[in-house]
């Protein structure tokens, strides 16, 4: 079964990947979002509360100015009662105009404000808020005040109010958020995963049923009927394999007959070669029939030409039989065959043309070959290709020999040429159609092709091995059938 793994895990991947960083951005934006909010509103909590208490010590340094009462006793009890009602408030100090401390709420020691040195903080001119860590590490945020009335400066108000509760809370707030961006993004892939299994399964089947497709019509196993995408790939997938069954059902027709036209070219080849085997019976009962009616009393010789006549004519008449059975159009049966008696077959056809050329055809079969599983009359066939060309390759007083052998569970069948062999430039494309280095009319260049068609088809290999001036080799292999008791040729 197909797995889809790797497809289903990049898909999540990729959605998962992109969805995480799209909930990051959205929760980062709304996290930063409610940060701001948080820190505009402390700030404007903070001022308010700079801005209420600057009120009492304007009014305490402007009483203290014009000597109706001394101002740092007055402003140090304030602060403490201010301090004191405000538990959030973690220092306040007052700074004249000149930078001395007039009232404060920290012991004595390093000043705890963060906004920098006296002179810095009094050059403000308006409110400033920061928020920051002290020295200790602890968060704050911190209010510089002006104190100011028209144009004269009273100093300072420098008021602190502790910040790690709100970074306390923002960063609590990230946690759920991050939890909630986890929760969301998970749930996402699952239903992800529960739809591309689905998906993926209704893909299956489709792909079953491309795996079952054999070229028969009637092959494959019906598709679900769906209105969806999946559904339309179902229906254009049922038209391709009827489009596929059509062209195969012509190709084999095609095929068929390209088979049998080959046949009659190689019938046409042979044909004449055998004429005079037809011819000489037919020559030789004129001659009797001749001698017959010159001495038709002659009873001895009446029998004796009688009997040569029908000798004669069953020369002939198995001639032409064996003729007509190649060239006769048949339905390829594969079967178990002896290779050594296809040998045989084809080799009583075409003796009689190499003997009018005088060219000399050797056997030499191996014994007690096990059968093989093929097409008895493509396979003859196949050996009438290879001995007729092997007949075009050599001259008058050439050899042909044809070997068989059984070795490594396959059986095969060489046939050897003494020609001129055939050049290392075109050996490789022998066996591609209409590819022919005769003469126009003596050859279609479909021979080798189809002989290569054949063995394929029977499982086995046809190979060519040549060089020039050394003639060349044809040969077939084809596995030995299961059938068939195997006896390896060691030699």
């Amino acid at each position: 079964m197909i797995t889809h793994t790797g497809l289903r895990s990049r898909i999540l991947l990729t959605v998962g990947a992109s969805t995480a960083a799209i909930m990051m951005f959205l929760s980062w934006g709304m996290l930063y979002s409610w940060r701001n909010s948080l820190l505009t509103e402390e700030r404007a909590t903070i001022q308010a509360i700079s801005g209420a208490f600057s009120v009492a010590v304007i009014d305490a340094l402007i009483f203290a100015d014009q000597d109706l009462y001394q101002a740092e006793g007055f402003l140090d009890n304030y602060v403490a009662m201010f301090m004191a009602q405000n538990p959030r408030l973690t220092a306040i100090t007052v700074l004249d105009q000149t930078g001395r401390t007039t009232a404060r709420s920290w012991d004595s020691g390093e000043a705890p404000w963060v906004s920098g040195p006296a002179t810095r903080v009094l050059a403000d001119e308006t409110v400033r808020t920061t928020v920051t860590a002290r020295t200790d590490g602890r968060w704050v945020m911190e209010t510089v005040y002006p104190l100011r009335t028209g144009h004269r400066s009273w100093g300072a108000l420098i008021l602190q109010i502790e910040a790690e509760s709100i970074r306390a809370q923002i960063r609590r707030n990230f946690v759920l958020l991050a939890l909630f961006t986890s929760a969301v993004t998970s749930l996402l892939l699952l239903l992800l995963w529960f739809l591309l299994g689905r998906l993926l399964s209704s893909l299956q089947v489709l792909v079953t049923a491309m795996d079952s497709v054999d070229f028969q019509p009637t092959s494959g196993p019906a598709l679900p009927a769906r209105q969806d995408e999946i559904g339309i790939l179902y229906r254009h997938f049922q038209r391709m394999q009827e489009r596929v069954d059509q062209s195969h059902r012509e190709m084999l027709r095609a095929e068929h007959q390209m088979l049998h036209a080959e046949r009659l070219a190689a019938i046409g080849r042979l044909a004449s070669g055998l004429a005079h085997e037809i011819n000489n019976p037919i020559n030789g009962v004129r001659n009797c029939i001749y001698a017959i009616r010159r001495d038709p009393q002659n009873a001895e010789q009446t029998a004796t030409y009688l009997d040569l006549m029908d000798e004669g004519l069953t020369n002939a008449s198995g001639v032409l039989h064996k003729l007509l059975g190649f060239a006769r159009k048949q339905q390829a049966a594969p079967g178990p065959i002896d290779l050594n008696e296809a040998v045989r077959a084809v080799e009583r056809l075409v003796k009689f043309d190499l003997e009018r050329q005088q060219i000399r055809l050797e056997l030499a079969l191996t014994d007690s070959l096990p059968p093989v599983v093929a097409d008895r009359q493509l396979m003859q066939e196949v050996i009438m290709n290879l001995l007729l060309n092997a007949r075009d390759a050599v001259e008058s007083g050439g050899l042909i020999r044809v070997t068989s052998r059984h070795a490594a569970g396959q059986v095969s069948v060489a046939v050897e040429d003494s020609g001129d062999g055939i050049d290392a430039g075109i050996l490789d494309r022998v066996f591609d159609p209409f590819f022919t280095t005769k003469k126009t009319g003596e050859g279609t260049g479909l021979g080798l092709s189809i002989c290569l068609n054949i063995v394929q088809a029977a499982g086995g290999t046809l190979e060519v091995a040549s060089s020039p001036g050394a003639g060349a080799t044809f040969t077939i292999k084809l596995p030995a059938s299961p059938s068939g008791i195997p006896q390896e040729d060691t030699t």
